[in-house]
């Protein structure tokens, strides 16, 4: 049984550095994309509601992350948080007669975790745990059912996330538009923004143009830098001043699917309580 394994040492040390605590830019993930081998990819990306880097251990992670950016709903979310004190995950495994988590390599019981833990406006705390549903073994049923035992005793919502539950092309538009959130860095200023915005509003709709020959033309008519209106569109798509068919996936050499038009840059499309 994993119960003969022995726990980690290194639980109190990781603890002691910070690891599984504070909240939004504060918050450290309990692992690093190193200490964790994955099937799929691994990415890091930069939160505009936390501003830090998350660490996102498969490509469903990394689709769920942007779905949480776009949200109205949800303020802060922190991911790979550590379930412990690891004797309480111990003892809920014992209870149900399976073997706890161990790492194979160490020979040593494995602090679990839970991919995403949720705050939103109505609902102080929500957890998700993703999972590609054809990798979902009674293993996995296992080991979901400790961690959902474990938020339970503290009256916390788990919910089971699969790909089957995450419109992908809604969320690579997200990507796509994400980083144009702050113009900083392409050193836009409000100004160009307010002339280039009224330039293109006034041809965005005829289906008949693409999008770049459209932001071609304004980069030319204000002396913009080549790209720079085009950041401008994903800029005004992400700060949902422009409302566009987010499940089609926007692709700058054809025509842009406006839905409509937003003047109020304080006003909010839509929310999600989950993807």
């Amino acid at each position: 049984m994993a119960q003969a394994y022995p726990i980690p040492t290194t639980i109190e040390k990781w603890i002691k550095q910070g690891k599984g605590q504070g909240m939004g830019k504060h918050y450290v993930p309990w692992f690093t994309a190193r200490q964790v081998p994955s099937q799929g990819r691994t990415h890091t990306a930069k939160g505009i509601k936390s501003g830090r880097e998350h660490l996102l251990l498969s490509d469903l992670e990394w689709y769920y992350f942007y779905l949480l950016e776009w949200s109205d709903v949800i303020e802060g979310y922190r991911e790979q948080y550590p379930l412990l004190p690891i004797e309480e995950t111990i003892q809920i495994a014992e209870n149900l007669g399976v073997d706890h988590p161990i790492d194979p390599q160490k020979r040593e019981l494995k602090v679990m975790t839970t991919d995403f833990v949720i705050d939103q406006e109505d609902n102080p705390v929500d957890v998700v745990n993703i999972k590609p549903a054809n990798k979902i073994t009674l293993r996995e049923v296992e080991k979901m059912e400790i961690e959902r035992q474990y938020w339970e005793a503290r009256n916390v919502g788990w919910s089971l996330v699969t790909n089957k539950d995450i419109p992908v092309p809604y969320a690579m538009n997200i990507q796509y538009v994400h980083k144009a959130h702050n113009l900083a860095p392409y050193h836009i200023t409000d100004q160009h923004v307010m002339k280039a915005r009224a330039l293109m509003e006034q041809r965005i709709t005829d289906l008949s143009h693409k999008l770049t020959d459209i932001t071609d033309q304004v980069d030319d008519a204000l002396g913009l830098k080549p790209g720079n209106s085009l950041v401008i569109v994903r800029h005004l798509i992400m700060t949902k001043q422009w409302k566009v068919n987010m499940k089609t996936r926007i692709d700058p050499n054809r025509p842009l699917e406006i839905v409509g038009f937003n003047y109020d840059n304080s006003s909010q499309q839509g929310g999600m309580r989950h993807a």
